[in-house]
């Protein structure tokens, strides 16, 4: 009974002790003092235990080796990541170092993470730190970008990063003139259909991380003008692309009484409903009908309907069907 009375005091006082320096802001939160002696050292180390536990799987970790990958996680690590972690090789400004805990420089920070580690980490952000979360939720796939860039400066390959004071057009023409994968072609789109895109990543309704950093460096009165600039051209598009015979075919053709067939939507170059698909690039097209399958893109209730039941193996032949039909 003494112990029971005994250690009731104890936590008693502690919550006391506690309560006292939260009250009378008692804990000095300086950036100039730190933390305490050991309080680094324990939340490091629950940091990096936490991360491990969390991180994906070996074997879900695709191909980062891609040059196309790679460009787009540089081009977005220049305006979301480089402010506090620096581009590889240069230095630091003097206001990020003196943050508590300071970022520490790129090729310090992912030296001892591994891939998933870095997925995670990027994904997730980080507590008690200036380590922010991915833009938006459900977009794992695009983090893959940043760690593919993040890989290729551990291996000292990773190439030359966009410049962040580049204007809107400037900034988009480096992603979308000069990558290719997962990043769509804007040549073969309306101007209307650019400009609703635009709009629908300024406010979330299509998620995505990459663009809706992207679309900040923008002024939203531009996008119009920014729209009529990357999209296909009014005149002179050519003859219309004629479907291919072949695996991807019929099943685009396919549609049911409630829900049109894809062809009915996106076929040939100026389509009656949606983007044409005829010559998108063909990981953009298996990247897209993914996250409708999935539930991650909902803005158009039509074509999270057609997109429900495909299978992986229909995507991708669907995928390959537009990409070379229209080429």
């Amino acid at each position: 009974m003494r112990v029971l009375i005994t250690l009731a005091v104890l936590i008693g006082l502690g919550l006391a002790g506690a309560a006292a320096v939260v009250s009378f802001g008692l804990y000095n939160v300086s950036a100039r003092v730190g933390h305490l002696p050991g309080v680094a050292w324990g939340l490091h180390t629950t940091f990096r235990n936490s991360v491990s536990l969390r991180a994906p799987a070996p074997e879900e970790v695709p191909r980062l080796d891609d040059p196309d990958l790679i460009a787009l996680g540089a081009a977005h690590y220049a305006t979301g990541c480089a402010m506090c972690h620096g581009a590889p090789g240069e230095e630091q400004t003097p206001t990020v170092r003196a943050m508590v805990p300071a970022p520490p420089p790129i090729a310090e920070a992912v030296a001892h993470w591994g891939a998933p580690e870095l997925h995670w980490i990027v994904e997730n952000g980080a507590k008690m730190t200036g380590m922010p979360a991915w833009p938006v939720e459900n977009r794992a796939d695009e983090v893959w970008a940043v760690v593919a860039y993040l890989e290729a400066i551990k291996g000292g390959t990773a190439p030359e990063m966009p410049s962040p004071d580049l204007d809107g057009r400037a900034y988009c023409q480096s992603c979308h003139e000069d990558i290719g994968g997962r990043v769509p072609r804007l040549d073969i789109l309306s101007a209307d259909y650019l400009e609703a895109q635009l709009e629908a990543y300024r406010t979330g309704a299509r998620p995505s991380g990459i663009m809706a950093q992207a679309v900040t460096l923008v002024p939203e009165g531009s996008f119009a003008a920014l729209a009529e600039y990357f999209s296909a051209p009014s005149t002179g598009a050519g003859a219309e692309p004629v479907p291919q015979e072949g695996p991807g075919t019929a099943l685009a053709r396919q549609g049911t009484r409630d829900v049109p067939a894809c062809l009915a939507c996106h076929g040939g170059q100026t389509p009656r409903k949606g983007p044409r698909l005829f010559g998108q690039n063909e990981a953009y097209l298996a990247a897209q009908l993914t996250l409708w399958r999935d539930g991650t893109l909902t803005h158009d209730p039509l074509m999270a309907a057609a997109s429900r039941d495909l299978t992986t193996e229909e995507i991708e032949t669907l995928s390959r069907y537009f990409a070379r039909a229209g080429r």
